[in-house]
């Protein structure tokens, strides 16, 4: 929906977070299916936990393969098969029935290994490495929008065809601001971006909602005092924002110095975000998530 290139780390982000977002009922179930004696005497009793047997278990899989099979893949795939140029960022005008088929089960299966992978670290009790999952999918999604392949990713991306990119004006100076202004503009009052609107509203509208009932309701079930819809809706968009904010500096000093600036970057993001008490765990804790056990 935002192109092959950002829709592969959506498609993971999806499954990641619908994953999070019922955090608390995901490991419910661990304790539900635990050796009663083995349990501490405070641990909370779950409320409505589902009954699930192995990893791909559970009506939460079945939800995040749901959205995925109903509402994502077939966006992407409108929005790839209608307009092709842009969708692969101008490299190709065509793409046969096969390399479309392609593209729809990596997305369900990038959705399906987002799920079941911060299912696991869930039910591990490693909350903070859970939320990393759709951090750092964010993070990829925003980067492959802002640089892409060659660091004119958002060029290409507001670019509705090949045509347009190669006309997409040269910043040379503060009077070439009104040019590129008025290539923007073109671009999101086209017909592309129209349909780029309905499909991003229906694909993101749907997946907050799904977020959003599993979060309040894993919230209720553990009797946890936790932030509310329009919260916990904030939160996200701080991630969404904070990924985006990232990306365009990682892209700004990688066309600026090179790739190797990466060697730093990545130290960098590792101490701001998976560390302990760092942005994951910020956002773990406002979210009211289960406590983390990495014992």
């Amino acid at each position: 929906m935002l192109g092959i290139y950002a829709d592969l780390p959506w498609s993971y982000a999806a499954g990641a977070g619908i994953a999070l977002a019922a955090a608390h009922q995901l490991r419910g179930a661990r304790r539900a299916t635990a050796d009663p004696s083995a349990a501490p005497a405070a641990e909370p009793v779950p409320g409505r936990a589902p009954r699930v047997k192995g990893a791909t278990g559970g009506r939460h899989f079945a939800l995040a393969m749901a959205y995925s099979v109903l509402v994502f893949v077939p966006t992407s795939l409108f929005i790839t098969a209608t307009h092709p140029e842009w969708a692969t960022l101008q490299h190709t005008g065509h793409l046969s029935h096969g390399a479309l088929t392609a593209l729809a089960a990596g997305e369900a299966a990038l959705t399906a290994a987002g799920f079941l992978i911060t299912r696991g670290l869930l039910v591990a009790g490693r909350i903070r490495w859970a939320a990393c999952q759709v951090i750092l999918a964010n993070l990829l999604m925003c980067l492959a929008v802002v640089h892409g392949p060659d660091g004119d990713g958002w060029k290409r991306f507001l670019s509705t065809d090949r045509a347009d990119y190669r006309s997409f004006p040269p910043f040379l100076d503060v009077g070439g601001l009104g040019a590129i202004a008025g290539h923007v503009a073109d671009f999101l009052t086209s017909g592309l971006a129209a349909a780029l609107y309905v499909t991003g509203a229906l694909a993101l509208g749907t997946l907050g909602l799904i977020m959003g009932v599993l979060h309040q309701f894993g919230l209720t079930d553990a009797g946890a005092d936790g932030p509310g819809p329009l919260r916990a809706a904030l939160v996200a968009g701080f991630v969404g924002g904070g990924a985006a904010i990232v990306a365009v500096l990682t892209s700004a000093l990688v066309d600026g110095l090179g790739w190797v600036v990466l060697a730093a970057v990545v130290p960098v993001l590792w101490v701001a975000v998976i560390a302990r008490g760092a942005f994951a765990a910020v956002v773990a804790a406002d979210l009211a998530l289960p406590a983390e056990q990495d014992a």
